[in-house]
């Protein structure tokens, strides 16, 4: 009966030192070793969605989109369901991953979540962390065959690798300050040549252009192109001085960027009003009717119309989608010319 009794025990010992192990080993399921897993890189994103991201290089933390390699080295087809199978670990403390979505930023899901026997898939996940922290990440396969039990792998995850990216989430926005200011206001901006990749001279002369046709709205007469630019000089130092432009990130990941912009700009319509004023005044001090004459005393009067009108706020905020190219930003017309839409906006002084 003793040697029962000690053999009773020593079972009942090895059983509760089994579940201990297993409590303090969370991830590391007994099984098939099916997986090697490297993380590739990570990087700090804004998903477009309002739900407390990172907003800059001084924030704490924020959605973290981390790209790992995941290599089948089991003789069997597996699946693993980003959403499902994989977890971030701060000490015991189990996280999600996040559910961020966002088809203009490249934020859609796979899929395809299965990987063949010895083969390997690149697959994307983010999670809400803190800078500066180290984390594991746990990633649990599913066998084809639902039947073969295969182990967890756990790889570890030091956000302070990815700082750099934080401070990088505001590029975009000083992108397109800098474009319209350096296009447009014909201002000196640095982050122009840092972060815009965009042909200056060619957009300037677009410009030009624009604003030739809107002048030629508000007179019946010829304008030459050396009055054209004296008259535009004019409109660009009006606009430096009474334009406001601001701006919001809302999305940044993938080399794709999803800036807000709420602006003031001065329109043509109060230009062509004051004009045809001065028209009028010139028509009621004087005898006839001489449509040179009063074009030509309007025109006088340009920078004094410039002085007299404020600002006005666009009716809508303009949605500007943005992409990456060689680590700098340019506006992307691929879907909506919006480009163009800028242009009316600040050269033509249109679309308010």
């Amino acid at each position: 009966m003793k040697k029962i009794g000690v053999f009773l025990c020593s079972f009942l010992l090895v059983v509760v030192l089994s579940a201990c192990g297993d409590s303090d080993n969370k991830g590391k399921g007994k099984g098939e070793d099916a997986l090697e897993i490297t993380v590739e890189g990570a990087s700090y994103i804004l998903s477009g969605e309002d739900d407390g991201e990172a907003i800059g290089e001084e924030a704490e933390g924020g959605l973290l989109l981390i790209d790992l390699n995941i290599k089948n080295v089991s003789d069997s087809s597996l699946s693993i369901f980003p959403d499902h199978d994989i977890q971030l670990y701060d000490g015991d403390t189990q996280m999600d991953p996040s559910p961020a979505r966002h088809h203009q930023l490249d934020l859609a899901s796979d899929s395809n979540n299965n990987i063949g026997a010895n083969k390997q898939k690149q697959m994307s996940v983010a999670f809400d962390v803190e800078k500066d922290k180290e984390y594991e990440i746990n990633i649990s396969p599913q066998p084809s065959d639902y039947e073969t039990e295969l182990k967890d792998v756990i790889v570890t995850l030091d956000t302070s690798e990815y700082n750099d990216s934080l401070a990088a989430l505001q590029d975009p926005g000083k992108a397109l300050i800098a474009y319209i200011e350096t296009i447009y206001f014909d201002e000196d901006n640095s982050d122009y040549e840092k972060h815009v990749s965009a042909d200056k001279s060619s957009l300037q002369d677009d410009a030009l252009t624009e604003f030739k046709d809107s002048l030629e709205r508000t007179v019946t007469s010829d304008v030459s192109d050396g009055d054209t630019e004296k008259y535009y000089e004019s409109f660009k130092q009006a606009s430096a001085e009474k334009d406001e432009i601001e701006v919001e990130v809302k999305g940044n990941a993938n080399g794709k960027a999803i800036v807000n912009l709420n602006y003031k700009a001065l329109s043509f319509d109060d230009i062509i009003k004051k004009m045809r004023d001065n028209k009028e005044k010139y028509r009621d001090n004087n005898d006839g009717f001489d449509p040179e004459k009063e074009d030509e005393y309007a025109l006088s009067k340009f920078d004094k119309v410039l002085d007299g009108i404020e600002a006005k706020k666009g009716r809508t905020e303009l949605e500007v989608l943005m992409k990456e190219e060689d680590g700098k930003w340019i506006i992307d017309d691929s879907d909506i010319n919006m480009s163009e839409r800028i242009m009316r906006i600040f050269a033509e002084g249109v679309g308010m």
